[in-house]
């Protein structure tokens, strides 16, 4: 028999984790409507930041380019220093350039979907998950997320004397040095994840989850092939799981059901999944911070909880007012042990401390 996730009054202790890919950050600048200068994925880059001119004039061709095919050769031949430090010095600017709108995004609903027992663990460089993550803190101080960055961030520094990491810019709380920014990991084929203290420590963290974890969204990664090791690093403490034939995966991209169950198939046990084109109609997102719950509730209990979907709201507050009901739920049960009612919570429902 699979070992259960630990489960009492209505609460799944077990983690949920989440892990990004561009697409994850492409949706959301879709999705908060912005104009002009588009987010670019890997291979968006060449164009995005004009690299294209740039590698053209170094003398190399550009005809059916493959930007990540081309830097991991870049980066495997040492052939040309500068020109790999023009793609990066472009890449860091570019990227330290973006900003979160005021209005609700994607990524404040993602940190407000999860609690303290669940994990986000990126690919990404860009600063939009850094940016939720702090400015929910006054919502979320004690209940939000355990947060990987495993390619580096524009927005994460790090203190490597003190181990210590932060938002970049920012003094060291121990030593009192200003943080110095995190490595960016590019897309080449045989990444050394261990070759940097910090990156090291991510995987670290991500591995314990998901060797723990009953519920696993996948969402806008591709794992292209350049991605190789850390395929094989996830699945290897994936498939040890001891709760690994309960779990669900749940996949959120655009591509073809059939290509994502190709890519995916080796985290499948059976039928346990499920794929969504929109966020919105995820099963984290139609149960925020209780999506373990209620799927062990469903499946284990076979006593299926309502679905309660995130609205639409204009304000962050308007959202952060919606959420505080849950997180209220939350506390109550860590200081009286009292479970959840498995029911959706009115904004205004006042909960008993």
């Amino acid at each position: 028999m699979p070992k259960l996730p630990p489960m009492n009054n209505n609460v799944n202790h077990a983690p949920h984790v989440v892990l990004l890919g561009a697409g994850a950050s492409i949706a959301a600048y879709l999705d908060w409507g912005k104009k002009g200068a588009r987010l670019p994925s890997m291979q968006d880059l060449l164009d995005v930041l004009s690299l294209r001119v740039v590698i053209k004039d170094a003398g190399y061709s550009t005809t059916n380019l493959n930007f990540e095919a081309f830097y991991d050769e870049l980066c495997s031949s040492g052939a040309n220093e500068n020109l790999k430090a023009i793609i990066e010095s472009r890449v860091y600017e570019f990227f330290s350039s973006l900003a979160l709108p005021n209005e609700p995004t994607i990524y404040d609903h993602l940190i407000l979907s999860l609690r303290k027992k669940d994990i986000i663990a990126t690919f990404n460089w860009d600063p939009f998950l850094v940016e939720a993550y702090t400015r929910n803190e006054v919502v979320t101080e004690k209940h939000r997320p355990r947060i990987a960055f495993l390619h580096g961030n524009v927005k994460i520094g790090t203190c490597y004397s003190c181990n210590v990491a932060g938002v970049n810019g920012r003094r060291c709380p121990r030593c009192k040095e200003v943080l110095a920014p995190s490595k960016l990991l590019y897309p080449v084929k045989h990444k050394n994840y261990n070759s940097d203290p910090y990156i090291m420590g991510e995987w670290d963290t991500l591995r314990r989850y998901l060797n723990h974890a009953y519920f696993l969204t996948i969402f806008g990664y591709s794992a292209p092939v350049t991605d190789v090791e850390a395929r094989s690093l996830m699945l290897g403490d994936w498939s040890t799981n001891p709760a690994l034939e309960l779990a669900e995966v749940e996949i959120i991209d655009i591509r073809s059901r059939n290509d994502l169950e190709n890519t995916w198939q080796d985290f499948f046990i059976r039928q346990h999944y499920m794929i969504s084109e929109n966020i919105y109609q995820s099963y984290l997102f139609t149960h925020p911070r209780r999506s373990c719950d209620a799927f062990a509730a469903a499946t284990l209990m076979c006593a299926p909880w309502d679905d309660n979907p995130f609205p639409k709201f204009k304000t962050l507050r308007e959202l952060q007012e919606w959420v505080a009901p849950l997180i209220a739920e939350e506390e109550q049960y860590d200081t009286k042990r009292v479970a959840f009612s498995g029911d959706p919570i009115a904004p205004n429902e006042k909960i008993e401390l």
